[in-house]
This record gives structure tokens, sequence and C-alpha cells, in this order.
């Protein structure tokens, strides 16, 4: 997160891309390389003066978004888990997934107020 101090972004800015980064990170490495510490998650982050964005990619055999089940159904509103990547889409103003399925690229404007 030092990476971004020079934009001077307001704490809850900061707590959303810390949020989503950690998340993506998370679902890398546990579902991706299977907890596998030898294998590495690949990040990008950069900004300019329209957006903040972040790629990250794991070496898994990746997976389908539009395949998760609604976190927010009633069915599954008390499971312990399967909020990451719905919590990335509501924080982020753009969130993008490559073919596979084992990328991410997430970006979030810092043009207006923050």
């Amino acid at each position: 997160m030092s990476f971004f101090k020079p934009l001077g972004l307001s704490d809850a800015y900061r707590f959303d891309i810390r949020l989503c980064l950690e998340e993506a990170l998370i679902n890398a490495m546990k579902y991706g390389n299977c907890l596998k510490k030898e294998i590495p998650v690949s990040l990008e982050a950069g900004f300019n003066e329209k957006k903040i964005w972040l790629n990250l990619e794991d070496r898994g055999k990746g997976f389908k978004a539009a395949n998760l089940s609604d976190c927010t159904h009633q069915d599954n509103l008390f499971k312990g888990g399967g909020r990451g990547i719905y919590l990335i889409y509501q924080l982020m103003d753009s969130v993008q997934f490559n073919a596979k399925g084992n990328s991410i690229r997430m970006e979030k404007s810092i043009q207006g107020p923050l």
C-alpha cells in the first residue's frame, strides 16, 4: 500500500484497495496455487492521474466467476466464506478475469473526491 502513498488517498479509499488486494491474493494462493509456497503469484500494481489498477495471476487451472454461488442469496447468507469476489466487484470500478480464470485485473477511479 505504500506504493500508492504519493496519491494522498483517504483512509476509506485505501481500505477498499487493501481489502480487494488481500481477497484476490488469498484466493490466488489458496485456490489457484493450492497453498504451495513454492508457486508464485504475480502482482502488478500501477496508477495514473485517473485510476489505480491491480493485476494478479496464479499458476492454477482457473475458474469461471459466473459459476460462483451468489453470496447474497438466502441459502448462502450464513456460510463462512465465499464473499471475496463479491466484495471485489462491489468496491472496484472494473473487474476482469482472463479466459482461463487464473488472472484478475481490478481498477478503481481516483478522479473526484476520495
